[in-house]
């Protein structure tokens, strides 16, 4: 890193998102393959850096479905809106969001029927807060998609030590009062999982559902 800046916002890594070697590295049509997109009118891209999935998420999504971008960094939002207008993209949104640690949506968008975290939740000290964050948005039988990097050596990517296991994620799913639905096949150096709300966990206070 750079002027002390996380990996994340380093230039060299935002060039990296929308580079051949990460398509290497991330089966997008295995992936989206196995999402389900039946049902879904909302979908959230959170953490969507410079829209590396967006153009593919088109091929997928059911028609009338409404792609939601949401994104902490000024830069790559002017990215995003850029490529709206270049690519023609319909039914698209996309806006900022605070840089914290207990991230919350804004009120003014509608309940999201499926969420998309690729490597966004392990850039938060303790992903749990995020996903209780996201929980308030979710519309009712909402799920999230979490993808993340294994904790090993990988031929791109960052560093090892700037990654989550999926063993301590999973710890973090239960700690927001989230139970995995069901896990993704990737590769062995990506873990995918479809997480939904646990109506027997207990939520924190100040974090309840809304309606």
């Amino acid at each position: 890193m750079s002027r002390g800046l996380p990996y994340y916002e380093e230039t060299e890594f935002q060039e990296y998102l929308l580079s051949r070697e990460r398509l290497e590295l991330f089966p997008v049509d295995r992936i989206l393959n196995q999402l389900q997109w039946t049902g879904v009118e909302n979908f959230l891209d959170f953490g969507a850096g410079n829209g590396f999935f967006i153009p593919f998420f088109y091929q997928y999504r059911p028609e009338g479905c409404h792609i939601w971008a949401a994104e902490c960094q000024e830069d790559l939002l002017d990215i995003l809106l850029q490529q709206r207008v270049k690519q023609d993209w319909a039914d698209f949104s996309a806006f900022f969001v605070e840089r914290t640690e207990h991230p919350l949506l804004p009120e003014w968008i509608p309940p999201m029927d499926l969420i998309f975290c690729s490597l966004s939740l392990s850039t938060f000290a303790n992903p749990a807060l995020a996903l209780l964050g996201l929980r308030r948005s979710l519309a009712d039988g909402g799920r999230i998609v979490v993808l993340d990097w294994e904790k090993v050596s990988a031929p791109s990517g960052p560093e090892e030590n700037l990654k989550v296991s999926r063993t301590r994620m999973e710890y973090f799913f239960g700690d927001a009062g989230f139970k995995i639905q069901r896990s993704l096949k990737v590769n062995k150096y990506l873990y995918g999982f479809e997480i939904v709300p646990d109506a027997a966990a207990i939520t924190p206070r100040g974090y309840e559902q809304t309606t």
